[in-house]
């Protein structure tokens, strides 16, 4: 009986052992697994996805380099403003439509030539946001450059690819929010980059968040893709 025991408390040991070692492999490969920041390749068009105003910047930087002639917008869910906003507009910041937002912004960084219109009507997730791009495209099958943030290049290419496999897609991370292997050490990342495991695992388990699934609060402001 004491053998069994032992023999017992032996295995359990190892397995948890095993599974130690398991879990910091991927904790230290997680940072490596996660960033996708293809070489810009020669497209059709330039799509900064829905969220941060980064991505537009990057997506002029890219037009002015000469990687396409066109940039797409996307109409991501416009959320109510939160009590701070509204303290904002009291103390007289501008109160923008997103549509005017993004025309000013695109005008000074010299692409308000190149917006080429945009696709979607509402939608909440990266899943969403590829189907109403596939839906805009109409059975075309264009050269896609896409520009996200770092800690989402991995899941977008993944449901783009996934949703429009007959199209060309590059991915290409913004210079702001980057991150290395060693992740778990700045604060900031790792709330970022858990974020995005638990998203990235949501996703790969079939799971997608859809703007039929509820109306948007307050409390919600930022939180897309």
């Amino acid at each position: 009986m004491r053998r069994l025991l032992d023999g017992l408390l032996r295995l359990i040991g190892a397995v948890t052992l095993a599974g130690l070692v398991l879990a910091l492999g991927l904790i230290i490969g997680a940072g490596h697994w996660m960033r996708v920041n293809d070489a810009p390749k020669q497209a059709d068009y330039i799509i900064p996805l829905a969220g941060k105003t980064s991505r537009l910047i990057k997506a002029a930087e890219l037009y002015h380099q000469g990687f396409a002639p066109v940039i797409l917008m996307s109409n991501a869910r416009e959320l109510p403003p939160s009590r701070l906003d509204e303290l904002r507009l009291e103390i007289g910041f501008p109160n923008y439509e997103t549509h005017e937002y993004h025309a000013r912004l695109a005008a000074l960084l010299g692409v308000g030539d190149a917006m080429g219109g945009s696709f979607g009507n509402g939608h909440i997730s990266t899943v969403e946001e590829a189907e109403a791009l596939k839906a805009h495209l109409a059975g075309s099958t264009p050269r896609l450059l896409l520009v996200t943030s770092p800690t989402h290049t991995r899941r977008a290419k993944m449901v783009f690819e996934s949703t429009l496999p007959e199209c060309e897609i590059t991915v290409v991370a913004t210079d702001e929010d980057g991150f290395d292997n060693t992740w778990w050490r700045d604060q900031r990342m790792a709330q970022f980059l858990v974020m995005e495991f638990a998203k990235t695992a949501h996703y790969l388990l079939g799971g997608v968040f859809r703007s039929t699934d509820g109306s948007p609060t307050a409390a919600d402001s930022g939180k897309r893709n």
